[in-house]
């Protein structure tokens, strides 16, 4: 009976976990609608694929372009307690009876960050902002970590000096759309797996140049051999 049910599990839940990340979505894209916001102007481009130069995909679930700035925003409908840091290679949830490892998110959205800027040649500074639909973002202490009921008010007061034009916002939504992928979901799912077996190879995935062990006061890690053109790391298993 317990082979069946993990045979059942095993089957469902790559199901699962993909529908309650596109419920995330949407709840993040009816936070980001014009009405919401009173019409301020703003630029929304929702579930962008971009590919890379080695042809694999990468999926952003949103990208707001404002007055204030462009905001890389990667949506998580986790439930439970979540406990983590910038730097950890996982995060921790905790439910009733079980505790579950989960990607990091900010070093998800790092790389969608560092694919966003590649599409724009550079000539942006983007913010990466990570959104807990469940609102459950407070027990990791971040700035750019926020619940989604904050999002409204964290994008319409964020302020670092940056101000573009209605022109500007449209040219940088533009070449968004220039670089948009028609890739298929499924196409993507396989770049994923690519993706994790090219870092189990300790090949950059950003990249492709090799990954090599190096020291830090913290300890033993893997940083990309382009570094500094290219910063993506990997814990040292």
């Amino acid at each position: 009976m317990g082979f069946f049910k993990k045979a059942i599990k095993t089957i469902f839940k790559p199901v699962i976990n993909g529908a309650r990340g596109a419920a995330g979505e949407r709840k993040v894209t009816s936070k980001l609608n014009p009405l919401i916001f009173g019409r301020a102007p703003h630029k929304q481009v929702n579930d962008l694929i971009l590919r890379d130069d080695f042809g694999k995909t990468h999926q952003i679930d949103h990208v707001e372009i404002r007055h204030n700035g462009i905001f890389c925003i990667e949506t998580k409908n986790y439930a439970g307690r979540i406990l983590g840091s910038e730097d950890n290679q996982c995060w921790t949830q905790i439910l009733p009876r079980v505790r579950n490892q989960l990607p990091n998110p900010i070093k998800q959205n790092k790389s969608h960050v560092y694919h966003l800027n590649r599409a724009l040649r550079g000539r942006y500074k983007i913010h990466s902002v990570i959104v807990m639909v469940q609102n459950n973002a407070d027990t990791i202490g971040l700035p750019y970590v926020i619940n989604l009921d904050d999002l409204k008010n964290y994008l319409a007061k964020f302020d670092d000096g940056t101000y573009y034009s209605l022109s500007e916002m449209e040219e940088i939504y533009r070449r968004l759309m220039d670089a948009r992928s028609g890739a298929s979901h499924r196409e993507h799912v396989k770049n994923i797996k690519k993706t994790q077996k090219d870092i189990s190879k300790n090949i950059c995935p950003r990249c492709g140049k090799k990954l090599v062990l190096k020291e830090s006061p913290y300890g033993s890690f893997y940083g990309c051999s382009d570094y500094p053109r290219c910063r993506f790391t990997k814990k040292e298993s």
